[in-house]
């Protein structure tokens, strides 16, 4: 099946076909370093990473980009409020920020561009926009003159800013030609950092960075760009136009996909805002993998409330596949039946997947096989650890691998209960089974055994 994709740009699901065959270059815009990542950050890499690690499971040569806002109008409020340089706030925040994904397991980044290296390269873009008569300057810097290129909003379907829109990168000058006119390239302020240049000494607008560093990783057309949806209107309406306008090739990428929002008790997750849960924070409370099952059990164009109780529901979900893990015999000959039951179910599973990676329907596959197995008699052999390996390469949100050594303290804890026990020592040997139920580890004692599992349940909030 052809992996089909949702396209902003479209409106509609397209098949992929990237610019040279089976080679895709991927750019997604990356944080603002200005403080710590927040978990609506977590939400959108970790998605755009599971993108990754899908198409080249589909046998793709994929590079993915990932720019790092290293000067900018917050970074600088911050580091005055701070009584620090800019650019060493920016590089504190930037090692934070990667030692978050490397704690979330998103781990498909291939290069980091940060707008700081690419100074020249984005005065180049901005004297060709200049040059094509896309750009006018005023006293505070040059701007982009969108009367000049008819195709803004091509991608969001509208060129104004609406109220509900942020408002924290609307670059204001009363002596703009046009109201959504935005900065190519910022004029020296006293106590900012500049750069002396052909523009004058300053600094880049906030868009400019994004076409800048693209283009000289991938040059001016490229196949897929992702990032939030709150990005389309007017970052991504912006880096079309100054790409677009400066090359005079389009598309400036062929595919445009957007993550959903994050949301905490009803409202955006934003730092801006101040409504935020850093990632670091929850990651005290939620491990990586309970975290990247949450986030890949939704949709990607999917907005998630994230909450106590989706934690736990994710939590339980993933237990359900562990507890099913557990009981694979690895070494177990199999029938022709069961070996076929695991391919139709990766079939099914990667079906959904090319269909504009629904992962949610990837998973209700998944259990659903998992239900089917539990149901027979004999346990699942080597075919079914093989389907989880190999959806697991793609979510990393199950423990299939380092268990042996946690199983082991489990068994001898409770051949330890069954000595108690047999021993009438009674009292001793429920104090373990209750310990092991505080840790969340069911008992069930047959004749002859005991058999142990993960609960599953979801603890009220």
């Amino acid at each position: 099946m052809t992996i089909r994709l949702h396209n902003t740009l479209t409106k509609r699901k397209e098949d992929f076909v990237p610019i040279t065959p089976g080679v895709i270059r991927m750019f997604v815009c990356g944080p603002t370093v200005y403080g710590l990542s927040h978990v609506g950050h977590a939400k959108t890499y970790t998605q755009f990473d599971l993108v990754a690690r899908y198409l080249k499971k589909r046998g793709y040569q994929v590079t993915y980009a990932q720019n790092l806002t290293d000067v900018d109008d917050k970074i600088i409020r911050r580091a005055n409020e701070l009584g620090t340089d800019p650019r060493d706030l920016a590089a504190e925040f930037e090692r934070h920020y990667l030692d978050d994904m490397a704690a979330l397991h998103n781990t498909s980044v291939d290069l980091f561009g940060r707008a700081h290296d690419h100074i020249d390269e984005i005065v180049a873009q901005v004297q060709q926009l200049i040059e094509r008569g896309h750009a006018y300057q005023l006293d505070d810097g040059w701007y982009f003159d969108l009367t000049t290129f008819p195709g803004y909003g091509k991608l969001s379907g509208r060129t104004e800013v609406k109220a509900e829109d942020s408002l924290a990168r609307v670059d204001e000058n009363e002596h703009k030609r046009n109201p959504g006119d935005f900065a190519l390239w910022k004029a020296r302020k006293p106590g900012e950092p500049y750069w002396t240049t052909a523009l004058g000494e300053g600094r880049p607008g906030w868009h400019i960075e994004d076409t800048a560093i693209t283009e000289a990783l991938f040059g001016p057309q490229y196949d897929l760009h992702g990032g939030a949806v709150d990005l389309i209107f007017p970052h991504h309406e912006a880096e079309i136009a100054q790409m677009e306008g400066a090359s005079g090739h389009e598309p400036l990428a062929r595919y445009w996909m957007h993550t959903g929002l994050l949301r905490v008790d009803g409202a955006k997750m934003s730092k801006s805002t101040g409504n935020f849960l850093t990632i670091r924070d929850i990651l005290k409370t939620a491990d990586f993998r309970t975290l990247r099952y949450a986030f890949l059990s939704q949709h990607y164009r999917s907005s998630m409330e994230l909450n106590d109780t989706t934690i736990e529901q994710a939590r339980a979900a993933r237990r359900r596949v562990e507890n099913f893990a557990r009981l694979i015999e690895p070494s177990r000959e199999e029938s022709t039946a069961s070996i076929a039951q695991a391919q139709a179910a990766r079939q099914a599973i990667f079906d959904r997947l090319d269909d504009d990676l629904d992962t949610p329907g990837a998973l209700a596959v998944l259990f659903e096989y998992i239900r089917e197995q539990n149901r027979k008699e004999e346990p699942p052999g080597p075919s079914a650890l093989a389907l989880l390996r190999d959806l697991d390469d793609l979510f990393d949100a199950f423990d299939l691998d380092d268990r042996s050594s946690h199983d082991a303290e489990i068994e001898a804890q409770l051949a330890r209960r069954r000595e108690l026990r047999q021993a009438r020592r009674f009292e001793e040997a429920d104090a373990i089974r209750k310990s092991l139920q505080d840790r969340g580890i069911v008992i069930e004692d047959t004749p002859g055994t005991t058999r142990w599992w993960f609960t599953e349940e979801v603890t009220s909030v």
